[in-house]
């Protein structure tokens, strides 16, 4: 891969940084985009998604908390609490570390497209640094690193997360060597319709609000990778291989880090670089085509193979085929075929594979070498959360958000707790009756997690060997529920020497 040092399209309009004042309906605005002749089709299926969710509308105001909890008609032992499956991974063995400041975000952002009634003098988006706080995320990060290393300094952090990473794979008690590449897989794929060949963001489209990795976030990360754990600049590389970085907040990352390498799927141009493929396949589905028939193994990203360690920085959010989207789920974006439809029927993604013994795909991804090895810790950005991929984000109403962003940070380094605490999350948030998302809690959701956790549970005649030499996998983390959603509390939580630990980092209630 080699670099185009000159990054093209430098002015791109920013909105004025001030406060939307005139309260406009969503819906209004979504209507008045409908006739737009620009891609019709892309926007329909937005739309379409948005009405499965109800999230065009909004979330009316609820004053207090009025959160009602799960339903009463969900499968009294789907998520039954406490009762953990597999190990815990980790410095601090199932260690979740949970850091949330409501001062991140600002309840006041409209979040709405460019239209005839609002222009662009007052676009406001949520990836705006006037609706998210680069500082105050700067802070969330580094208190989350310390909390799953167990350490108070993020130097410290940071090397014993590399020892205990490097342990892991075999490599030795060693810490960072400077050479090594890192790569920051990011979540863009909604860039794929709401970006022109320049690079440059579609105002007037929706699909261009959708939730994905905040641009505070990557920065951050390349922040304290940089300046704490001594990474060079040019050994870190920055994208959605199979998308694209918008260009405002490729100017964001350059303006201080102008030798890392952003990745880009035009090609090499405006400052970006284009990753090759691997020469080989480098996963293997261990479903052997059985379930899906056009998906035996598939060829990686070159940068998947050629860096070091990875940090999946995906978002948190539901998905209308898989029920949620999470790290995991992130890596179908990591293949080199143009779309991921062939991974499709390894979801929860109709009635007969609702439920639990399954083969799911996402077992293999978790399990792979490179998609999930090379993990360095487990991040989910739910600063901004929703219920699709492509959907907007909503302020969540279950306690202690009450009706605000979510505007937290999962880290860990166990790649199923983490994950298993997300769900928790979103089936509990996106079962209010105020917003009730059915596809988010419906049976066999967890089911990859409750396979990764434990072979125990892998189904009948399925041998997870992801990486194609035959070798089974072995159990990745710990799996379980909180006990309500109240006190989100875990086995570790109650004193049990197994099971997930959820600790809360509130730096600001």
């Amino acid at each position: 891969m080699k670099k185009n040092e000159t990054p093209d399209n430098k002015n791109v309009h920013d909105a004025p940084d001030k406060q939307q004042t005139k309260t406009l309906s969503r819906r209004k605005v979504i209507k008045s985009l409908i006739f737009a002749p620009i891609q019709i089709g892309l926007f329909q299926s937005f739309i379409k998604a948005e009405e499965t969710t109800g999230l065009v509308s909004g979330v009316k105001y609820i004053p207090g908390d009025t959160y009602r909890g799960i339903p009463v008609d969900l499968t009294e032992d789907l998520y039954s609490p406490n009762q953990p499956m597999g190990k815990g991974e980790g410095i601090i063995p199932g260690r979740v570390s949970w850091v949330w400041n409501p001062a991140a975000t600002n309840p006041a952002c409209a979040n709405l497209p460019v239209s005839t009634s609002l222009t662009e003098d007052k676009y406001d988006a949520w990836f705006m640094d006037k609706n998210t706080n680069q500082e105050i995320v700067d802070g969330m990060l580094a208190a989350g690193l310390c909390s799953i290393s167990g350490k108070k300094r993020e130097a410290d952090a940071w090397n014993s997360i590399f020892r205990y990473h490097n342990i892991k794979r075999g490599k030795g008690d060693v810490a960072y060597k400077k050479g090594e590449k890192i790569y920051l897989k990011l979540n863009r794929t909604a860039a794929s319709g709401a970006i022109n060949q320049e690079y440059v963001r579609q105002k007037d489209k929706p699909l261009a609000l959708a939730f994905e990795t905040s641009p505070q976030i990557v920065h951050a990360m390349v922040r304290q990778l940089v300046n704490v754990a001594g990474v060079p600049q040019e050994s870190i590389y920055v994208g959605d291989t199979m998308r694209n970085l918008y260009q405002d907040e490729y100017l964001k990352y350059y303006s201080e880090f102008s030798k890392v390498n952003y990745l880009s799927s035009f090609g090499s141009t405006s400052g970006r670089i284009k990753s090759g493929e691997s020469a080989s396949d480098l996963i293997f589905y261990s479903d052997k085509n059985s379930v899906m028939k056009q998906a035996g193994s598939d060829k990686l990203y070159a940068v998947m193979e050629e860096t070091d360690y990875l940090i999946n920085l995906p978002a948190m959010k539901g998905h209308n085929l898989a029920g949620i989207t999470l790290c995991a789920k992130n890596h179908f974006g990591t293949h080199v075929r143009p779309s991921a439809a062939h991974l499709h029927p390894g979801l929860n993604t109709d009635s007969s594979r609702k439920g639990y013994g399954h083969y799911r795909v996402l077992v293999d991804i978790m399990g792979n070498r490179y998609t999930g090895e090379k993990n360095l810790f487990y991040i989910l950005d739910a600063l901004w959360s929703g219920s699709n991929w492509n959907g907007l984000p909503v302020k969540f109403l279950m306690p202690p958000f009450n009706n605000h962003w979510s505007s937290s940070l999962m880290l860990s380094l166990d790649p199923v707790a983490i994950e298993s605490v997300a769900v928790d999350f979103l089936r509990t948030e996106f079962s209010n009756p105020e917003h009730t998302v059915a596809y988010i809690s419906e049976p066999g959701v967890d089911d990859y997690l409750h396979q990764a956790a434990d072979p125990k549970n892998w189904p009948a005649g399925i041998v997870y060997a992801p990486n194609g030499d035959n070798i089974p996998m072995k159990g990745l983390g710990v799996h379980e529920h909180w006990n309500n959603h109240i006190d989100k509390q875990y086995s570790r939580n109650l004193g049990k020497k197994e099971g997930i630990e959820l600790v809360k980092v509130f730096q600001q209630a």
